[in-house]
């Protein structure tokens, strides 16, 4: 969660200072620093004022990139928008020093291909900063994890609920046509039993 920059004294050597402290904070640096590295941010990338944001940050606004690096961090950085194939995300390789993309893990993935800093394109890729906390700075979801979760589970319930109420209605038919069967039955054994009229007749007679 550090990011290498210019110390005051030697500027070839390299320390670790927070993205923010560097170009944001009292002891900001040459802003031409910044722009060419991967400043890590401790808040959600600005998509409601995208355009403003990028024209303080980066001298060709058109380079403004807002996403995260290879460990999940979100941050800026100015460099020139690449292509990005569909159902895939940008990325920025902090150690190779430049974008890339990855494997897209949204719900809904953008469906053609786009420049890696078209925030307007459908179902764009975006970070937003979930929650903070004093063990994990922060998290970010790219994701819609949980609603693919509670869907997944409303659907195996609702699958329990037919399969119980199925396996039900099929013993109470079942016990229905049992108990027809065997009404059936005891009718013909009755009849079976019975004499029949002309029988009755004759033994009257005789009689």
């Amino acid at each position: 969660m550090w990011l290498k920059a210019l110390t005051n004294n030697v500027p070839n050597k390299l320390s670790l200072v927070s993205g923010d402290d560097l170009c944001l904070g009292p002891n900001t640096v040459s802003l031409s620093v910044c722009q060419n590295m991967f400043n890590v941010i401790k808040e959600s990338c600005p998509y409601q004022n995208w355009t403003s944001v990028a024209r303080e940050r980066c001298p060709n606004p058109d380079h403004f990139h807002c996403l995260i690096d290879e460990y999940g961090r979100i941050g800026w950085v100015c460099k020139e928008p690449i292509w990005v194939e569909k159902d895939r995300c940008p990325v920025f390789n902090v150690v190779a020093k430049k974008l890339d993309t990855t494997s897209c893990s949204q719900t809904r993935c953008p469906p053609y291909s786009y420049r890696s800093n078209d925030v307007d394109v459908e179902y764009v890729c975006r970070y937003v900063m979930e929650r903070e906390s004093s063990t994990t700075p922060f998290t970010t979801k790219a994701t819609d994890t949980n609603s693919i979760l509670v869907a997944l589970i409303v659907l195996i319930l609702v699958a329990i609920i037919v399969l119980v109420a199925g396996i039900l209605f099929y013993k109470y038919r079942r016990r229905q046509r049992n108990g027809k069967r065997q009404e059936e039955s005891n009718n013909v054994l009755i009849q079976r039993q019975e004499p029949s009229r002309f029988m009755k007749d004759v033994l009257t007679t005789m009689t």
